[in-house]
């Protein structure tokens, strides 16, 4: 940790500007590889006077301390957790520091966190309030069907900008149909999540039926969610995949914006396209749960196979394919 007073009040004056926390930010941890000839990151922070940088974030994370808006500092790595990040710290946070390009996998890492680990469920669970983190990739890949997300939202009032959640890496959680790669829990309540990826679609081909990469799954109906300029990904040629997954009607309330948002799913032989979009099961489901504002789906026949006036869209074009990407003439 390194007390506040002791930082360059430049690098204070970033932080918060990164942050959106304005003055009212905590104290820094850092975390950085060994060096290596590919990462010199560690001996810069330590010419800077850093003394005390950590080699994983649950470590960092594990010295935080709750209701104080510490920041975490990641440098450009890839971090190898072997257990779930309990991410249980209200007000604190995450800047990876590679900047805002979060295309990578742990292969070829900017900033990554990942597990290999079997029985590792979610690799970052968050469960403290009005937490934000920004600029990082976050990933799951054991070839176990209990390894189910790469990060879980458990919690109000969470922030997410320019974050990649890669899930369905490994066979085995290709054909599980609880695996995702970002749960909502139904205390997730109003998350904002901008310019961020769920999903990827080049480590394997998902087949569980009526899954999705992005799962609503517990009884709670959380509300109030704004996906912003997301882009939600797959690779699959099983129809009955989707890429948004509500089982129980309690699993999701009302409000669920997404906006300008891209799903978009690539397949092996190039040329099937999956049933739906979003899979809701009808059951105690509220009306108009979800809305469409500028959404664009490619390699779908539909939004919704159910049509139970759940999804609601501001696209001004005919209803069977609104949205739907089709082949221009």
């Amino acid at each position: 940790m390194i007390k506040k007073r002791n930082l360059d009040p430049s690098l204070i004056q970033w932080i918060m500007n990164e942050t959106g926390l304005g003055p009212g930010i905590g104290e820094i941890f850092y975390v950085a590889p060994a060096d290596a000839s590919t990462s010199q990151f560690r001996t810069q922070l330590e010419s800077m006077g850093v003394k005390d940088i950590h080699l994983l974030p649950s470590v960092a994370e594990a010295k935080m301390v709750a209701y104080r808006n510490d920041v975490m500092l990641v440098a450009p790595g890839a971090y190898a957790e072997t257990a779930e990040i309990a991410w249980d710290k209200a007000f604190s946070h995450i800047i990876g520091l590679g900047g805002d390009n979060i295309g990578g996998d742990y292969s070829e890492p900017n900033v990554v966190i990942y597990s290999v680990t079997a029985n590792v469920a979610s690799v970052l669970t968050v469960t403290g309030q009005y937490s934000r983190f920004i600029n990082f990739v976050v990933e799951n890949n054991a070839n176990d069907a209990d390894n189910l997300t790469a990060a879980t939202i458990g919690i109000y009032g969470t922030t997410w900008k320019r974050v990649a959640f890669h899930g369905h890496m490994a066979a085995t959680q290709n054909t599980t149909v609880a695996a995702a790669s970002l749960y909502i829990t139904g205390a997730g309540m109003y998350p904002l999540l901008e310019d961020c990826i769920i999903g990827q679609s080049v480590w394997g081909i998902r087949s569980g039926a009526l899954s999705g990469v992005l799962r609503f799954t517990s009884s709670g109906r959380p509300n109030g969610g704004i996906l912003r300029r997301c882009k939600l990904l797959s690779y699959s040629n099983t129809v009955t995949c989707a890429m948004v997954a509500v089982p129980a009607g309690v699993n999701i309330g009302r409000d669920w914006n997404f906006e300008y948002c891209l799903f978009r799913n690539d397949n092996p032989d190039y040329g099937t396209k999956l049933n739906q979009v979003f899979y809701l099961e009808p059951t105690g489901l509220q009306k108009n749960v979800i809305n469409l504002m500028g959404c664009g789906a490619f390699g779908f026949d539909a939004w919704d196979d159910a049509n139970n006036a759940n999804i609601l869209s501001d696209m001004a074009v005919p209803a069977v394919t609104g949205g739907l990407g089709i082949e221009p003439t």
